[in-house]
């Protein structure tokens, strides 16, 4: 009951941070974005990084998490285009193999079963390769909405299994709602004019799919997926289409709501993490680190401050990290949920459960 109690305050707190990420997405949705992910996002990195580490990444082996540090710097490499002749498709497959991996490094310690486990993960990636699908969730969407939302969801539904509180099963419900909320909300942004920093920041959608920064591209890819518009009209110019594209992503009720639903999941991401510095502890860790995270994390201000797009590039490489090496918590989080499920249905004995973030 003490431990149930302890936990109340700090899903009230979360609860109010929701209603209040999701009041503030709903009036700037671009805006929060910006300033969430440049101010709270580097600060999150540093710190979840250095959680993570200390217990060894809920990973099998020491040196496992060099593996997914590997590929972060690869993706890093090929997304920028530092290594020519990129294959196609290549972030798109060291993402998945990176979460296939992180599964084997959470549950499987033999060697010959790890071998077997990458070399079948490998082998079955040409399976559904061919399916768009594929593209979009390890190309866009699990380094993004997937981690700051549903992995989000997923530990807040893990706490609430634990701690079997009413505060805590509210607060998902909260999580849900607010999300469900501007999803579906379109409310006259007729007032609503996105400046030229924060366009510039953002990024404009090119015919390459790409613009000057990724975000643009993530908005597009969601609206593409669940077509909400039509973008391949007959009897355009490809010109014409393009300026379509970012008329829509910018203007529109619909891709408006969609920005206020992206822009509250990643500023809840954040404040989440930190919300929970009693519950995690992620803050009792070395002096001579803890100084050099905030050193890191001022760098990174002052960088984002003379060039959001310069601050983007100098820390894409540690927000690709932090995604990866939390792989291995989220399967065992996957794990977690199917057992407290079960307790509950079966009234079972309760199990040890990995920390969630």
């Amino acid at each position: 009951m003490a431990s149930i109690q302890k936990a109340d305050p700090v899903n009230y707190l979360n609860i109010g941070l929701m209603i209040l990420s999701a009041a503030l997405a709903l009036r700037y949705p671009f805006e929060l974005f910006l300033m969430a992910y440049a101010v709270l996002g580097p600060l999150h990195y540093l710190t979840e990084i250095s959680w993570l580490h200390d217990r060894n990444y809920y990973t099998q082996g020491k040196q496992d998490y060099l593996f997914l540090v590997a590929a972060s710097i690869l993706i890093t490499a090929f997304f920028f285009n530092w290594i020519p002749f990129t294959p196609k498709g290549t972030v798109e497959f060291l993402t998945y193999l990176s979460f296939a991996a992180a599964f084997i490094f959470a549950f499987f310690k033999g060697a010959s079963a790890r071998v077997l486990g990458v070399a079948v993960a490998v082998a079955a990636v040409g399976l559904f390769a061919q399916f768009t699908f594929y593209r979009t969730l390890f190309g866009v969407l699990l380094p993004t909405l997937v981690h700051v939302f549903i992995f989000t969801g997923l530990f807040i539904l893990a706490g609430a299994l634990r701690g079997r509180s009413l505060s805590g099963l509210l607060s998902l419900l909260v999580f849900i709602g607010m999300a469900a909320g501007l999803l579906l909300y379109h409310p006259d942004h007729s007032h609503y004019q996105v400046g030229d920093y924060v366009r510039d920041s953002y990024g404009v959608f090119q015919p390459d799919g790409k613009g000057t920064s990724p975000f643009i591209s993530l908005n597009y890819a969601v609206a593409n997926l669940f077509k909400m518009a039509d973008f391949n009209r007959p009897g355009l110019s490809a010109t014409e289409v393009i300026g379509d594209i970012n008329q829509f992503l910018y203007q529109n009720p619909a891709a408006l709501a969609l920005m206020s639903f992206i822009a509250f999941a990643y500023t809840y991401h954040y404040l989440n993490w930190f919300s929970k510095t009693s519950v995690i502890r992620w803050h009792e860790i070395p002096r001579n680190r803890f100084v050099a995270i905030l050193l890191i994390w001022v760098g990174s201000l002052v960088l984002y401050g003379y060039s959001y797009g310069l601050g983007f590039r100098w820390l894409f490489f540690l927000s690709f990290t932090h995604v990866l090496l939390e792989f291995p918590l989220n399967h065992l989080t996957f794990l977690n949920i199917g057992k407290g499920l079960g307790d509950i249905f079966t009234r079972g004995p309760r199990v040890k459960r990995a920390e969630t973030t």
